[in-house]
């Protein structure tokens, strides 16, 4: 390092601060002659020995539950782009849903030192998680709540977006809607639900046990329950999917049942699609600000670290009902199920 000041003409301590990615304290010139000096000299910071001096790293950890789920793609990007704005760098770990492989990851970050977590957790992991919050790794919950850590927080009103989805399908004419929801377990898919019975209840309308299906967030399982759905003797007119994966299996169910969107049946989904303007018909969808979730929760983060003391964040986001072409009046009743 003492190689680069001398090259850059500058002291080791701003040579230190230019290459630590604390670059806001160095002019834009300065900075240009470190990293030119740095890479002709070729040199590479040590950031073992950095870590160990600190404490912690410049890296942020993203735990996610399920890499295949668009909506932690636009997460990540939201996070990486702030952490890196801000001196850090990304490590995203992919979850599946596991609360081992989860704990491995959480104690992990911990033993690489970490400089903070972000973490969309399976709600089986306080522990693992109560440990890096002992050794002073702050952490920001996305989408979900950690149960008794005071931990910062940014998620979507999940119950009130799902109000305003169901409202929508009931002021069509809709009453029979089904609900393909997610486990019992996991704060998003009770929420969402929740909002679901309080626009029945809202509208002087009967939710209906039978029309309620608990799923897991994936197709497979959405499928399944959604062909269960369209062979009830008195199927619903209406579907409201509590995920973007979910909506998925209910349309490969519909289109294999041959049910069409919206004239036999509407289909609102939480969670937007990538395609979902360019299927046919575009889908109605609960917009959620993913992106902005996963850059808020790296603000979050930036904020805990300078003020560790700092009162809990519990940052609440708004979702938004985009009604395209998948959601009409209910068609007129018939003899039969709709499989009949």
């Amino acid at each position: 390092m003492a190689d680069v000041a001398e090259r850059a003409g500058v002291s080791i301590a701003t040579v230190s601060r230019a290459l630590s990615g604390d670059g806001r304290r160095v002019s834009s010139g300065v900075l240009e002659r470190v990293l030119q000096a740095a890479e002709d000299l070729r040199y590479h910071p040590n950031n073992l020995a950095r870590n160990m001096r600190s404490g912690s790293s410049r890296i942020f950890g993203l735990v996610i539950s399920d890499i295949g789920n668009p909506f932690f793609t636009a997460v990540a990007r939201g996070a990486e782009d702030v952490a890196q704005r801000h001196g850090y760098s990304l490590v995203l770990a992919n979850t599946d849903e596991n609360p081992e492989r989860e704990a491995a990851t959480l104690n992990a970050m911990a033993a690489e030192r970490a400089a903070g977590v972000m973490v969309a957790t399976t709600n089986e992991n306080v522990e693992s998680l109560r440990r890096l919050h002992s050794i002073g790794v702050p952490i920001v919950a996305i989408d979900r709540r950690i149960a008794g850590l005071p931990t910062d927080s940014v998620a979507v009103d999940n119950e009130t977006a799902a109000y305003e989805a169901v409202t929508h399908l009931i002021r069509l004419g809709h009453e029979r809607i089904a609900m393909v929801g997610g486990p019992h377990d996991a704060k998003t898919a009770r929420e969402r639900y929740l909002g679901y019975e309080r626009a029945f209840r809202h509208h002087r309308l009967e939710v209906r046990p039978e029309l309620f299906r608990e799923g897991n967030f994936r197709e497979l399982a959405a499928q399944v329950h959604t062909q269960a759905l369209l062979e009830l003797a008195d199927p619903p007119t209406a579907i409201f999917s509590v995920n973007n994966l979910t909506t998925i299996g209910v349309l490969k169910a519909l289109r294999e049942a041959g049910v069409a969107l919206p004239g036999r049946m509407s289909l609102v989904g939480f969670d937007d699609l990538p395609t979902a303007e360019l299927l046919d018909p575009p889908l109605t969808v609960v917009q959620q600000p993913t992106y902005q979730m996963g850059a808020q929760a790296a603000e979050l983060l930036v904020r805990r670290l300078e003020d560790p003391v700092a009162p809990v964040e519990k940052v609440l986001l708004a979702g938004t009902l985009v009604v395209r072409g998948s959601t009409a009046p209910p068609p007129p009743p018939t003899n039969g199920g709709l499989l009949s």
